[in-house]
C-alpha cells in the first residue's frame, strides 16, 4: 500500500531527552515508513525563541532543537533505508529571520536529508536559485487546495510531492489526484486540532494556555453555519462580489430547520395548510437522496442527528397520509421506499441497544461499551478512509500520526481484509470496536460510489 509518515519531534536535552535510536526503531516497527521533522537551532531560538519558529511549531519538545540530534535522527532513518525530510513551513520569514533559513539549508544539505517540506513561496524561489539538490514537497501551508494551484507549482517548480490540506474533501482528493496522474501526492489520515483553515490562518498557536483558536470556537456561539453549496457561489466567475455576499448572507437553514419551519406553521394554523403542505414535499423530494438519511444506531438518541431523522420520518409519514395532496402512483412509490428505509434504520437502531442490553443486562459495562463505541468511531472511520486512499497509485503518503503507532493492530487487520477479500464482522479491534462500525458508517457515505459497492459485494 502507501507510506506512512510520522513527525518526528522531542525533547534533546534534559531528563525527557529520547533515544534517538530505540524510538525510531518503534516507529518503524510500528509501520512508520518516512518521516519529517522541524528544526529551531540555538542560533535561532536566541534571538527569536520559539513563539516565531522556522516550522510552524511553537513548542520546544515538539521540534528538533540541536545539530547533532538532527544528525543522529538522519543516520537513523537511512540505516532503516527510509527518508526524511525537514519542514520550512512557516506562513512568513522576513529579511531578518532568511538569513538563519539559509544557514539551516547548509546543514541539511551537509547531512543529506533526503528533502525540504516548503510552506512558502520565498524558500521555493531560493531553492531554486540554489539549484537545491534535494527534494522538494508542497507543504499544507501554501493552501494548496484546487487543479490550477498544483498546475502553477509544477509548472514553476521541481516538485516531489504535494501535501493535500487536511480541508480538502475525499471528493476533492478524488478528482485532484485523477487530474495529475504523475503527480505524487500526500493526504492527512487525520484531523488537525485547530479549527480553521491552517494555511490561510496567521495566528500562533499553543504557547499559552489557550491559543486563539480555542478562545474563539469554546467562548463564542455559533448561530449559523456555512451553506453548502459556499464554495461553488466563492468560484463563480458570474457573480460579482456583491451578488457573493447577498447570498452567502446568513438566512440559511438545512431541511430540518426548514421542516420544523413549517411543522411550527402548522401548528400553530399562521398559512395555508395546503401550500405548506406542498413545501413540505418539494423539501422531501429534493432531499430524499442524502446519504446521511439514515438513523445512527451507534449515536444516542438524543444526537441532534437522530432527533432530526426522527423529525423527517415523521413528515414523511404524514405526507404519505394527508389528505390535502394527491400523489400520483411514482411520487407515492418513492416516498413508500423511503418511508421503509427510515424505518428499517430506526428498527436497526432498536435491535442494536436490546442486543447490547441483553450482553450486559444493565449493568455498567453498558456505559463503558458506549463510551468506547463513541470514542473509536474516528478510528474506525479512518481506518476505512485508509482503505479509500489505496484506490490511487499517486497518492504515495499518508500523514500518520506519531500518537497512532497503537493503530498498528487496526492496520493488519485492515490490510489482511484487503488481501484476502474476506469481511469477518466479528473481527475485533481495541476498545471492543469491529469493523461493523466502519462498514455501516462508510456503505452510506460511499454507496453512491460503484468502485466502492463492487468492493463490498466482494467483502
Amino acid at each position: 500500500m502507501f507510506k506512512k509518515i510520522v513527525w518526528l519531534g522531542f525533547s534533546t536535552k534534559g531528563k525527557n531527552r529520547k533515544d534517538v535510536s530505540k524510538y525510531i526503531q518503534t516507529l518503524v516497527e510500528g509501520w512508520a515508513t518516512e518521516f519529517f521533522t522541524g528544526y529551531n537551532p540555538s542560533y535561532w531560538s536566541d534571538k527569536f525563541w520559539f513563539e516565531v519558529s522556522p516550522n510552524g511549531r511553537f513548542s520546544e519538545h515538539e521540534q528538533i532543537t540541536d545539530f547533532e540530534t538532527l544528525k543522529d535522527i538522519v543516520t537513523e532513518v537511512h540505516s532503516h533505508d527510509l527518508e526524511v525530510f525537514i519542514n520550512l513551513n512557516a506562513w512568513y520569514y522576513t529579511d531578518e529571520t532568511f538569513p538563519l533559513i539559509k544557514q539551516m539549508v547548509e546543514e541539511f544539505s551537509s547531512i543529506w536529508i533526503d528533502g525540504i517540506i516548503c510552506g512558502n513561496i520565498s524558500i521555493l524561489e531560493y531553492l531554486k536559485n540554489i539549484n537545491y539538490s534535494g527534494k522538494i514537497n508542497i507543504s499544507t501551508i501554501l493552501a494548496v487546495y484546487n487543479k490550477q494551484a498544483i498546475a502553477f507549482m509544477l509548472d514553476n517548480y521541481t516538485v516531489n510531492k504535494v501535501i493535500l490540506s487536511r480541508e480538502v474533501t475525499l471528493k476533492e482528493i478524488e478528482s485532484i489526484v485523477n487530474e495529475f496522474p504523475e503527480t505524487r501526492f500526500e493526504v492527512f489520515w487525520e484531523g488537525d486540532f485547530c479549527r480553521y483553515n491552517n494555511g490561510l490562518c496567521f495566528a500562533e498557536h499553543k504557547y499559552w494556555a489557550k491559543d486563539i483558536c480555542t478562545i474563539v470556537v469554546n467562548d463564542l456561539v455559533t448561530k449559523k453555519r456555512f451553506r453548502p453549496d459556499f464554495k461553488k457561489i466563492l468560484q463563480n466567475p458570474e457573480l460579482s462580489n456583491e451578488d457573493k455576499v447577498n447570498q452567502l448572507d446568513d438566512s440559511y437553514k438545512d431541511i430540518f430547520e426548514q421542516i420544523e419551519d413549517i411543522f411550527l406553521a402548522l401548528d400553530l394554523w399562521i398559512q395555508d395548510s395546503i401550500t405548506l403542505e406542498k413545501e413540505l414535499l418539494q423539501i422531501i423530494s429534493r432531499s430524499k437522496q442524502r446519504v446521511d438519511l439514515f438513523y445512527d444506531a451507534m449515536k444516542p438518541v438524543t444526537d441532534i442527528r437522530n432527533k432530526n431523522i426522527l423529525t423527517y420520518f415523521k413528515w414523511v409519514k404524514y405526507i404519505l397520509n394527508t389528505q390535502n395532496i394527491t400523489l400520483d402512483s411514482n411520487k407515492k412509490l418513492e416516498l413508500e421506499e423511503l418511508q421503509i428505509e427510515l424505518e428499517n434504520s430506526i428498527k436497526s437502531w432498536m435491535q442494536y441497544n436490546l442486543e447490547k442490553l441483553k450482553a450486559v443486562w444493565w449493568t455498567a459495562k453498558l456505559k463503558a461499551e458506549e463510551l468506547a463505541s463513541f470514542y473509536a468511531k474516528g478510528d474506525n472511520l479512518n481506518l476505512y478512509t485508509y482503505l479509500f486512499f489505496s484506490k490511487f497509485p499517486n497518492i504515495e503518503t499518508v500523514k500518520f500520526p506519531t500518537r497512532g503507532r497503537n493503530y498498528n493492530e487496526k492496520l493488519q487487520k485492515i490490510t489482511s481484509i484487503v488481501e484476502s477479500g474476506k469481511l469477518d464482522a466479528q473481527v475485533e479491534f481495541d476498545r471492543s470496536i469491529n469493523i461493523e462500525r466502519a462498514h455501516y458508517d462508510l456503505t452510506y457515505l460511499f454507496w453512491e460510489k460503484l468502485w466502492f459497492r463492487e468492493m463490498l459485494k466482494e467483502i
